[in-house]
């Protein structure tokens, strides 16, 4: 897997959640979708996990994590 299959936009929003996190802007949660449709290997997508709000508040649309490979791509792991 290589960078030149990602847009700069989605590599700067897999950057965002590199560590795990909720996503609450609506334009990462987009590009991070993509990345998971294209190339489900890179992230994981699941349920929020921070979020303790009752539902009146801003809610995140999902959690997020890279995977090892997407560290890689991103630059946060040695290969």
């Amino acid at each position: 897997m290589s960078k030149s299959n990602l847009t700069t936009r989605q590599i700067e929003s897999m950057a965002a959640v590199t560590d795990g996190a909720d996503v609450y802007n609506y334009g990462i949660a987009v590009d991070l979708r993509q990345v998971q449709q294209s190339h489900p290997e890179l992230i994981t997508i699941a349920q929020p996990q921070a979020y303790k709000g009752d539902g009146t508040d801003q809610v995140p649309y999902f959690g997020a994590i890279l995977t090892y490979l997407g560290r890689q791509v991103v630059g946060g792991v040695a290969a």
